[in-house]
């Protein structure tokens, strides 16, 4: 599978991702995630699982930057960053106010 960042939900089953810059980073329910500081879903791979062969896809959840719930369906409303960290639709933070 090679390098990959790791995600843990409050079952402590592992979610892994490549969209986080594939630094072996380990982020916990409430860790700051690397990316913009905006609410958006990542598709990870994993699960309570013996064998990689039986994991499977779900999605985890940021808003503000931090790591809310993993794993969670599919929400429509919130950009999705792939697994591999392709965006599914274009995400800007909103500009600065100008004096």
């Amino acid at each position: 599978m090679g390098m990959f960042d790791s995600l843990y939900g409050a079952d402590e089953a592992e979610w892994q991702t490549k969209a986080l810059g594939r630094q072996l980073g380990t982020y916990d329910i409430g860790s700051a995630i690397p990316g913009p500081p905006v609410d958006y879903q990542l598709e990870v791979l994993g699960g309570r699982v013996d064998d990689i062969a039986d994991s499977y896809y779900s999605y985890a959840t940021v808003r503000d930057g931090l790591l809310v719930e993993v794993p969670v369906d599919r929400d429509p409303n919130l950009a999705l960053l792939s697994y591999s960290g392709i965006w599914s639709r274009i995400v800007q933070a909103s500009p600065e106010p100008t004096a």
